[in-house]
C-alpha cells in the first residue's frame, strides 16, 4: 500500500469537496450543501441573523446573490493538512440589492476571506472564517459609525 498516494487521494477528495462548498456563491444552486456539508455543521462565527447549519449557509447564499447577482469566488490559495482545508480568497460582485442594511450602490466590490473547514468522513464538519467586511463597507461608501445590522439584507 502507497501512503503517500492514500494520503494525496484524501487531500484531493478533501479539496475537492471544499471547491464544490464555493460553488453555490457562483450559481446561486445551494443544493450541492447537502452534499458536502454535514447534517450538524458548524460555522464560525454566523453572519447576523443566519441559523447554523446548512440550511442556514443556504439562505445566507441567497441573500448574498440576491444583493449581488453576479457574486464569484477566487481561490488563492488552498491548503490541505490532516483533516483541515485552508483556503484564501478574493469575493467580487456587483452591489444591486440591499446588503448589510445598505441600498444598491451599483459599484463592484472586492473582498478578501479566509476559511479553514474541517472534513470529516467525507463532509466538511465545522467552518472558521474571517471576512473583510470594514473594507467592503468602504468600497460602499457606508458611514463608518454605522450600525451592525441584525440580518444581511
Amino acid at each position: 500500500m502507497n501512503t503517500t498516494h492514500d494520503t494525496t487521494d484524501s487531500a484531493d477528495s478533501a479539496e475537492d469537496l471544499v471547491r464544490a462548498f464555493y460553488e453555490p456563491f457562483r450559481t446561486g444552486d445551494s443544493s450541492v450543501l447537502d452534499d458536502v456539508l454535514a447534517e450538524d455543521w458548524i460555522d464560525l462565527p454566523l453572519a447576523p441573523g443566519q441559523e447554523q447549519g446548512p440550511a442556514g449557509m443556504a439562505a445566507q447564499i441567497t441573500q448574498f446573490r440576491r444583493a449581488m447577482p453576479d457574486y464569484t469566488v477566487e481561490h488563492q490559495d488552498i491548503i490541505v493538512q490532516g483533516d483541515k482545508v485552508a483556503v484564501r480568497n478574493t469575493v467580487s460582485g456587483t452591489h444591486r440589492g440591499a446588503f448589510m442594511g445598505l441600498e444598491p450602490t451599483g459599484k463592484r466590490i472586492e473582498m478578501r476571506t479566509m476559511d479553514v473547514h474541517q472534513v470529516r468522513g467525507g463532509k466538511i464538519v465545522a467552518t472558521w472564517h474571517l471576512e473583510d467586511f470594514a473594507g467592503l463597507l468602504h468600497q460602499l461608501n457606508a458611514p463608518v459609525d454605522a450600525p451592525v445590522p441584525a440580518a444581511w439584507g
